[in-house]
């Protein structure tokens, strides 16, 4: 077995508890190692160890203590991050009266049978437009923040207690101006007017419905893929919201909407990662994956093996600058050109749709704007 045959299998084990099948003898410290490794490039490590300690594997002390301590810092990190959603939500809703939306992170993670073994990241959520003036005031003015406007049309960012927040004015940016427009038109009126709650650490926060909420998970997938690569991390909060929400997606409304922002054939494509390699049944997915779809898992899989959790494997030569932005345009259509087949329209859109936003970029670092 490869090493990415035994990452999967951990993996399947902590999605779903299917037992894992590494041999009775302890597991050699070349193979831990090649393991975790991907796992730290999938961002996934929480989640193996977690299936590691679960599963019975047996690992030489050191290895033993490394797993520990990772699993340990990821639940800890999670802990920390759950306070902080629960904090944001008591201040901005409950107590100022401002709508928002907290999307992916934490919301995703309470569709894990452990969720404090999801890697966590920042925190992201919506505010509702006719309450961001409101919102960027109180961040600034009441709360001190030091608010990170990089003229996003899409969002700002802040961190409190290093914890990073990015609060967006919108929640996805396509490149297809017809793709755009049935979004906001259409699925952000849905969203806004479908509101549901989670419980998080006794606080409620306001989430996307079912249909939102698999259809975002999406969407945010697909777009990283196309533009510089997506890791293991975000199929698995894919399968498990598939799983978990099966019987409360509106199916018929999440095909419209894949119709109309171009992309039901792109979901069926990367839902066969689901299927074929993380182990989702088959019957869970909803809608039939083509046998053409099938044979196209493993060139998906080559391109997240090598690309990493967005892209981080492929280092750039600047961190910024314009040979930074070269090498950006130049991954992104690299992405973008090799998975057209999935949505066309998407795809090759992509593509001048970042050499005006790098040219916007470029021009703002020369007048300073």
């Amino acid at each position: 077995m490869t090493p990415h045959d035994d990452l999967l299998l951990l993996l399947r084990n902590a999605l779903w508890g299917e037992p894992i099948q590494m041999g009775d003898e302890k597991m050699a410290q070349e193979r831990y190692e090649a393991i975790m490794q991907l796992a730290q490039e999938q961002a996934v490590t929480g989640l193996a160890g977690g299936a590691m300690m679960a599963g019975g594997i047996r690992l030489a002390k050191e290895p033993a203590m490394e797993v520990y301590a990772l699993t340990g810092a990821t639940q800890q990190r999670n802990r920390q991050i759950d306070r902080a959603v629960a904090a944001l939500c008591q201040r901005l809703e409950q107590e100022e009266g401002i709508r928002l939306i907290v999307v992916k992170g934490q919301t995703l993670a309470r569709h894990y049978p452990d969720p404090s073994l999801r890697q966590s990241g920042d925190i992201d959520f919506i505010v509702h437009p006719d309450d961001w003036q409101r919102a960027m005031t109180l961040l600034r003015e009441r709360m001190h923040l030091d608010i990170c406007d990089t003229h996003s049309e899409k969002h700002v960012e802040f961190t409190v207690k290093d914890i990073d927040f990015e609060m967006h004015r919108m929640l996805t940016v396509f490149a297809h101006p017809g793709h755009q427009r049935y979004w906001e038109q259409t699925v952000m009126p849905e969203i806004w007017g479908n509101v549901a709650h989670t419980d998080i650490l006794g606080q409620r926060v306001p989430v996307l419905s079912p249909t939102h909420e698999v259809l975002y998970t999406f969407v945010h997938i697909f777009f990283h893929l196309i533009i510089e690569g997506i890791g293991l991390r975000q199929f698995c909060d894919w399968a498990t919201v598939t799983e978990r929400t099966r019987r409360d997606v509106d199916t018929e409304a999440l095909q419209r909407h894949l119709e109309g922002i171009g992309l039901q054939k792109a979901y069926t494509g990367l839902g066969a990662v689901l299927t074929d390699r993380l182990g989702l049944p088959m019957e869970h997915f909803p809608y039939p994956i083509s046998a053409q779809e099938h044979q196209q898992v493993d060139t998906l899989m080559e391109n997240i093996w090598k690309m990493g959790n967005f892209g981080h494997n492929q280092k750039y030569a600047q961190e910024r600058g314009i040979l930074h932005g070269a090498q950006h345009l130049w991954r992104i259509g690299r992405q973008a050109s090799r998975f057209a087949h999935y949505a066309p329209a998407e795809a090759w859109w992509r593509i001048p749709y970042m050499f005006k936003w790098w040219g916007m970029k470029l021009r703002r670092m020369i007048t300073k704007e």
